[in-house]
C-alpha cells in the first residue's frame, strides 16, 4: 500500500509526522527546495500540546507532486481549498486503480468533487485540532481535538478502517455515515474563526475577549444555521459543542436573557481552550497568499442567495477580506471594531 500526503502546512506536517512515526511509510511533496532539504536532513519537527518530537524515519520527501511514485493507494489532501482541484489534476497519473483521496480541508469541497470522482474514491475529513506553521516542515500543535471521516454515500469501504487507524495517531478519529452534516457543522465554526482572524490580525483568544466580537461570532454561525436548515442539513455536535443551541434570536439580544448568558459563557470556554489558535487564513495573508474565504463565507453567501436566506454579516466579512487580499485594508483592531458595528446594525443594538 502506497501512501502520500499533499500539503505540508500546519495540519499536514503534524499528520505526516504522526503517520510516519507510527510505522507507515509516507511520500510527501515538499513544494520548496529548502523544505525538501530540511526534511531529508532533519525530518519534520512538531511542538505543542503533545510535547516536542522530530520524525525522520518512514518519510519519503520529494520536491513536487510530479515526483511522486505511481500507483498511490491513499492520498491525504491537506492543501488550501484554492489549490485542491489543481493538486488532484496533477495526481491523476500517480493513482492506483482503487485509490482513495482524503480531503482534509475546511468548507464543502466534497459537494463539487464527488460528482467527478465518486464516493468510491473520495473521503471527506473534518479536522478540529489547532496548529500553527512555525517554519519549513515544522508545526506547533496548539490544541487537541478530533477528526471525523466519511463518504458522501455513507457506505464504509474496507480501506476506511486503515485510514481511521492512521489519522488516529494524531487525534481520536471516528467514522460518520453522513459526513456532509459534519463538514457543514465545521463550516459554521470556520465562518468566524478563520475570517475574524484575518480581519483582526489576532489569535482566537484575543478576539473573543470582546463581548461584541462574541456576538458577531454567533451571528455568522446563526446565518449559517439558517442556510443549513433550508439545505436539509442536520448540524452535529463538534467537540461536544451543540451548534443548534448557539443560534441567536433578536429577542434574546434585547434585554437580559439567561439563554444568551449561557451562549456567551460557552464562547468564553472556547476562547480559553483555543486561546493560542491562529487562523490559517491569517497565516496565508501573512505569507502573501490568498485565503479560502470564497469557499467559506463566500460559499455560504452563494448558498443563501440560492435558497433565499439573508446572510448580511457573512457578506460583510467576505467583502472585507477580499479588500484585505487586494491590499486595500490590513488586519487590525479597527477592522474588528467595524465588524462589531456592522453586527450591532444587523441586530438593531
Amino acid at each position: 500500500m502506497k501512501i502520500a500526503l499533499v500539503g505540508l502546512g500546519a495540519i499536514g506536517a503534524i499528520v505526516a509526522a504522526d503517520i510516519a512515526k507510527s510505522g507507515y511509510p509516507i511520500y510527501i511533496p515538499c513544494k520548496y527546495q529548502e523544505t525538501l532539504d530540511i526534511v531529508k536532513e532533519r525530518g519534520i519537527k512538531v511542538t505543542g500540546v503533545n510535547g516536542e518530537y522530530i520524525v525522520k524515519d518512514n518519510l519519503h520527501p520529494v520536491l513536487a507532486i510530479e515526483d511522486l511514485p505511481a500507483n498511490l493507494d491513499i492520498v491525504f489532501l491537506v492543501t488550501k481549498l484554492n489549490d485542491i482541484e489543481d493538486a488532484i489534476k496533477r495526481l491523476e497519473d500517480k493513482l492506483s486503480t482503487n485509490y482513495t483521496l482524503i480531503t482534509m480541508t475546511n468548507g464543502m469541497i466534497e459537494e463539487k468533487l464527488c460528482p467527478k470522482l465518486g464516493s468510491d474514491h473520495l473521503i471527506g475529513c473534518v479536522t478540529s485540532f489547532g496548529a500553527t506553521k512555525t517554519g519549513h516542515a515544522e508545526s506547533d500543535k496548539t490544541s487537541s481535538g478530533e477528526m471525523v471521516v466519511g463518504r458522501l454515500d455513507g457506505r464504509k469501504r474496507e480501506v476506511d478502517d486503515k485510514i481511521i487507524e492512521m489519522l488516529s495517531t494524531t487525534v481520536p478519529t471516528t467514522w460518520s455515515d453522513n459526513v456532509r452534516n459534519e463538514k457543514f457543522s465545521k463550516l459554521l465554526i470556520n465562518l468566524s474563526v478563520a475570517s475574524f482572524g484575518v480581519i483582526s490580525g489576532m489569535t482566537l483568544g484575543e478576539m473573543l475577549q470582546r463581548r461584541m466580537t462574541r456576538i458577531a461570532f454567533l451571528t455568522v454561525m446563526t446565518e449559517g444555521a439558517k442556510v443549513a436548515d433550508v439545505k436539509g442539513i442536520e448540524l452535529q455536535k463538534l467537540n461536544n459543542l451543540n451548534l443548534n443551541f448557539l443560534v441567536l434570536t433578536k429577542q434574546e439580544l434585547h434585554g437580559f436573557s439567561f439563554k444568551h448568558y449561557v451562549k456567551q459563557t460557552i464562547i468564553k470556554i472556547i476562547r480559553r481552550k483555543y486561546k493560542d489558535l491562529k487562523s490559517s487564513s491569517l497565516q496565508s495573508i501573512e505569507r502573501g497568499k490568498k485565503t479560502e474565504i470564497d469557499f467559506l463565507n463566500g460559499y455560504l453567501v452563494v448558498e443563501g442567495e440560492k435558497f433565499g436566506v439573508e446572510t448580511p454579516l457573512n457578506k460583510y466579512v467576505l467583502e472585507t477580506i477580499q479588500s484585505i487580499e487586494q491590499g486595500e485594508e490590513s488586519p487590525s483592531l479597527e477592522g474588528l471594531k467595524r465588524l462589531e458595528e456592522k453586527t450591532k446594525e444587523i441586530w438593531g443594538l
